[in-house]
């Protein structure tokens, strides 16, 4: 599935909320940028050898569909939608099916065009070296995107049970 159906996908779960339901994933986003921010603290010493020694390999040569996922737009779009057109213009250099380097990547070199504290779940919680120091933090963040995939799958479920 490619990255700009993933895109379209999250606009629409985000265009057909109503107020409450825009308030609750507005929540539940935020919980996810505020384990990220933990993790982000705790895990500097990972992030500078990420940086420093291994030089972003880990967005290179990449099939990002596998990497990012729906649940991933609808959370950075909820919480950035100022990163839309930066965003729709990443997606134009996608070449689905194929490894590339991350399209997301300012000037094809970096840094990433998403803020440190609102990143795709994996892009966050991968690291190349022992992660027992902040497998705590890493556990906390992926809860908290399952909390927002299963916010938005009752939703939908609700949708089809109530409009039939």
């Amino acid at each position: 599935m490619s990255l700009k159906y993933q895109f379209r996908q999250a606009q629409k779960i985000i265009s057909r909320l109503n107020s409450q339901d825009a308030k609750s994933l507005q929540k539940i986003c935020q919980e996810i940028q505020a384990a990220e921010i933990k993790l982000q603290e705790k895990s500097k010493n990972l992030m500078t050898r990420c940086i420093k020694q291994c030089g972003g390999i880990c967005c290179k040569n990449v099939q990002l569909d596998l990497i990012i996922s729906h649940w991933d737009f609808v959370f950075i779009l909820a919480l950035k939608p100022s990163l839309v057109n930066d965003m729709l213009t990443c997606l134009e250099k996608e070449q689905p099916f194929f490894s590339s380097d991350c399209i997301f990547l300012k000037d094809g070199a970096g840094p990433c065009i998403f803020p440190d504290d609102t990143r795709p779940e994996v892009c966050i919680v991968t690291f190349c070296d022992d992660i027992s120091p902040v497998k705590k933090e890493i556990v906390s963040v992926k809860r908290k995107f399952f909390k927002l995939t299963w916010f938005i799958l009752l939703l939908k479920i609700r949708r089809f049970i109530f409009n039939g």
